[in-house]
């Protein structure tokens, strides 16, 4: 009988808001999948050792994923990540893949379970804190209301259109756009037409939090999320 494939999401960065049940899943997980090859650098990883101490004595499989843009080349290294523990999974060993935030919301999981999906492997989710919500509570901003839209936005993209969008824009993954999206957002500002929150290493030791577009950053290592409100909307 083959065994079960955890998506294990372990929240924004507190211990204290990963799930009882991640905890027991990663409890009872014979194995533990990590996005990179240095746990002591996996910051999913370090999320979880302190609510799950017994983490520490786990069997680890981790791999790094480069941030890789041709289609080709990102499906070949989640093929090879399955691959390095397929096997296992064969043999009826559970495996908990340890995600950030929640593994449905751009996760490599996503990629992962799909692959096991394909040789019949049973998945179970296990969802957890969002970046977005611990960020909005972070600033103490509601993110909406009444009928209210909310967008979660990938911010690789030019955004001029995005931004435009009624209600409440979520905006993730910035990574080298960060300098541009900033600069967007500083002349929605200016204008009076938004307000923008922003919250690095959220919920972590490391965190820093920004109630106007001019102070975020332009570091692009940063990990980041961006609350754009429209001032219509604002409590």
């Amino acid at each position: 009988m083959n065994g079960i494939l955890y998506g294990i999401g372990v929240g924004p960065g507190d211990p204290d808001l990963i799930t009882l049940k991640a905890v027991k899943a990663i409890k009872e997980c014979d194995v533990i999948c990590l996005p990179k090859a240095d746990k002591s650098q996996c910051r999913a990883y370090q999320i979880a050792l302190p609510a799950v101490p017994a983490l520490a004595y786990k069997k680890i499989i981790s791999f790094d994923f480069e941030m890789i843009r041709e289609k080709e080349d990102l499906m070949t290294l989640h093929q090879e990540f399955y691959e390095s523990y397929k096997q296992l999974l064969l043999e009826g060993y559970n495996l908990g893949f340890l995600t950030i935030g929640d593994p449905t919301i751009y996760s490599t999981f996503g990629y992962i379970m799909k692959l096991a999906k394909r040789d019949n492997i049973d998945v179970e989710i296990i969802s957890g804190v969002t970046a977005f919500c611990g960020s909005a509570a972070a600033v103490q901003e509601i993110i909406c209301e009444g009928d209210e839209n909310v967008h979660i936005i990938s911010g690789d993209l030019n955004l001029d259109e995005e931004l435009k969008m009624p209600g409440t824009k979520i905006i993730m993954k910035s990574g080298k756009n960060l300098t541009a999206i900033k600069d967007k957002l500083v002349s929605l500002e200016s204008q009076e037409k938004i307000s923008v929150y922003a919250v690095v290493d959220c919920g972590m030791e490391t965190e820093q939090i920004y109630k106007n577009a001019i102070t975020i950053p332009d570091d692009s290592r940063y990990m980041i999320t961006i609350i754009v409100k429209d001032r219509e909307h604002l409590g």
